[in-house]
């Protein structure tokens, strides 16, 4: 056990180590409803040039875990792109972690105060934003952590990979940061 903290060391998330149990695959209902969904958004990325907003809208407000302000991590490993980011979403009001690697992603999520969104990109230098999602999804203490993918991978069949893996929005690069925060907000139930 840790020190101050009850429960198994194996509360935490490592994405350094093998899957020892491979995520659920998703239900039928869940690849429908993640195939309407990316077909709608097909139609918006014709149309617009960038997914606008394909974001879940969160039942009821999620009150930021810190109880002050909302903390994101922003899993990406573009240092021009995270720090454009860091800046957009600190403005916008929203306390700002980030992550380029598995390493720096297992020490953010792993810190006593959780992310209350995870910005998560598919494409990192070692690791597969869908399977970082799929880990989290399959575990208890990060099952429900909203999660909205945010890269460059805009194909009707990836949009709807990200939305039955569990994503709770699917953004495309290159986007709009007014898109990318208003997809925050309606995720956090903040709009």
């Amino acid at each position: 056990m840790k020190p101050g903290k009850p429960g198994p060391v194996d509360d935490d998330l490592d994405f350094t180590k093998p899957v020892a149990v491979p995520p659920p695959a998703p239900t039928p209902q869940q690849l429908e409803t993640a195939r309407k969904e990316a077909a709608k958004g097909g139609v918006e990325l014709s149309q617009a040039g960038y997914y606008i907003a394909i974001a879940r809208r969160a039942a009821a407000k999620i009150p930021p875990r810190n109880g002050e302000r909302h903390a994101l991590l922003v899993v990406e490993d573009d240092p021009d792109l995270s720090n454009l980011l860091v800046e957009i979403f600190t403005v916008a009001g929203f306390e700002v972690r980030r992550a380029a690697n598995r390493a720096q992603i297992n020490a953010e999520v792993n810190k006593p105060i959780l992310p209350d969104l995870i910005l998560l990109d598919i494409v990192l230098p070692d690791a597969d934003g869908l399977q970082i999602l799929g880990r989290l999804r399959a575990h208890p203490k990060y099952a429900r952590m909203p999660v909205i993918m945010m890269t460059g991978k805009a194909d009707v069949t990836d949009v709807k990979a990200g939305l039955a893996a569990g994503a709770d929005g699917y953004v495309s690069k290159p986007f709009k940061m007014s898109a990318l925060v208003a997809a925050v907000n309606l995720v956090l139930g903040k709009s």
